[in-house]
């Protein structure tokens, strides 16, 4: 398998989880006990909905945003407000709070993540996809398919 396609499937793979843990989380209040299967179908739908457009975003050009921490954060934030408000309706007072509280929680969660080890191995096959050390700028961006 290419970088490229790892990076497509580490990067998604676990933005996806990052945004379903934490619909799941907010939709049960925080009582994880009451955890339902409709409740794990709903927070999986909001994973999948929030990471669609990254996943998109990674064949283009622009993949390379998502090198910088806080810029696929506030991605994966705005994502999952989308993705959230679309899936269900909010269990707290305000129609979008619960989608607003989703989307800070999933941002932050993915800056917990990129501080952990899976966090730095996932910066390292970044660094391999976008900063190839054996080609220079436009014949790297060239060979991995990200010329404009």
């Amino acid at each position: 398998m290419s970088k490229r396609h790892q990076f497509r499937l580490v990067l998604c793979g676990h933005k996806a989880v990052e945004a379903g843990a934490v619909c799941l989380v907010l939709m049960v209040g925080g009582h994880l006990g009451d955890v339902t299967l409709a409740h794990l179908l709903i927070a999986t739908k909001t994973g999948l909905l929030a990471v669609s457009p990254a996943l998109g975003l990674t064949f283009t050009r622009y993949a390379r945003h998502f090198a910088n921490k806080w810029t696929a954060a506030t991605i994966l934030g705005v994502c999952t407000f989308l993705a959230d408000a679309l899936t269900h309706g909010s269990h707290y007072s305000g129609e979008y709070s619960e989608a607003a509280l989703t989307a800070i929680g999933a941002a932050a969660f993915s800056l917990a993540v990129a501080s952990t080890p899976f966090g730095r191995r996932l910066d390292a096959l970044v660094e391999a996809v976008f900063h190839p050390h054996h080609a220079s700028g436009a014949a790297a961006a060239t060979q991995i398919g990200l010329d404009a």
